[in-house]
C-alpha cells in the first residue's frame, strides 16, 4: 500500500510510530442527545451538553434568547 511505503519512509527519520487509519470505517460514532445545551459564541450556536462540541451558524444578525415550550432555540433579530 503506498501509505505504508511513506510511513516506512519516515520513520527511518525516527519520528517515532505511526497508526494508519481507515477512515471509511470509524472506530467512533457522534450520535447526540436529545437535549442540547446551546450557547451563544459570536455568530454561533454552541452545543455545550454533548460530549463533543458541535455548532450552528446563526450569523451576526441574530441573538440567542432562550428555549421555546418545545426546547427548540429562540433567535431573535438585532436590527
Amino acid at each position: 500500500m503506498e501509505a505504508e511505503k511513506l510511513l516506512n519512509k519516515e520513520k527511518d527519520k525516527d519520528w517515532g510510530e505511526y497508526e494508519v487509519l481507515d477512515f471509511n470505517k470509524p472506530s467512533y460514532r457522534f450520535i447526540p442527545s436529545g437535549h442540547h445545551d446551546w450557547r451563544q459564541q459570536g455568530s454561533y450556536l454552541v452545543c455545550k451538553s454533548c460530549e463533543l462540541t458541535h455548532a450552528v451558524y446563526i450569523g451576526i444578525n441574530k441573538e440567542f434568547r432562550g428555549y421555546n415550550d418545545k426546547d427548540q432555540p429562540l433567535l431573535k433579530k438585532r436590527y
